[in-house]
């Protein structure tokens, strides 16, 4: 019953998108990407999670993926998700924090050549793998956040600006999450490929 109404839902919001986008609506389109950046955890709990574990080694990369649909020239109605891995291990132990969450916002292209603003809703939570000995303790457990509203914002370079089907995109995104006492923060630097 709650995919019939979740699928329902999707269909009511995207069929007059399409019906009513005009002549703009073959320029639909899909992007897919990959990024680094720095993760700023709001908890303090959190932060001292991974300094205190015997992690050597880690890194924070984020993937993404958008669909967009034309309500006029210059704007877009962005959907989408994205996933911020942020894995540290090493010394027989590891922390890996991974934020996922949906998007549903506006991109404007302020004719500027290729540059384009984003701005979106952000629905997501946190899921902790951790096999660490952390204060003297051995933990071996996965721990989810509860959902969360955020939001992200973004500036990039759109080089399909300059070509009709397929071009890289670069730019720069902070996503910020609420959970519960604390805000977690995500800036990531990211190259997409977009058609």
């Amino acid at each position: 019953m709650a995919r019939k109404f979740v699928s329902l839902l999707i269909f009511s919001i995207l069929f007059p998108l399409f019906t009513f986008a005009g002549g703009y609506r073959d320029r639909v389109a899909f992007e897919a990407g990959v990024g680094t950046g720095f993760a700023r955890y709001g908890s303090s709990e959190t932060r001292d999670l991974i300094s205190s574990s015997d992690a050597e080694s880690g890194f924070v990369a984020d993937f993404s993926a958008f669909f967009f649909v034309p309500i006029e020239k210059r704007a877009f109605l962005a959907l989408g998700a994205d996933s911020v891995l942020d894995a540290n291990w090493g010394g027989g132990e590891s922390v890996v924090l991974w934020d996922y969450s949906f998007h549903v916002g506006f991109r404007i292209y302020p004719n500027l050549a290729g540059l384009c603003l984003n701005v979106s809703y952000a629905l997501g939570r946190r899921t902790d793998f951790i096999d660490a000995e952390i204060g003297g303790e051995n933990l071996e457990t996965t721990e989810s956040t509860c959902w969360g509203n955020g939001f992200l914002f973004g500036a990039f370079y759109d080089f399909t600006y300059h070509t009709s089907f397929l071009a890289p995109e670069v730019g720069v995104s902070w996503k910020r999450m609420p959970r519960g006492g604390s805000s977690d923060n995500y800036i990531n630097v990211s190259l997409k490929l977009k058609f």
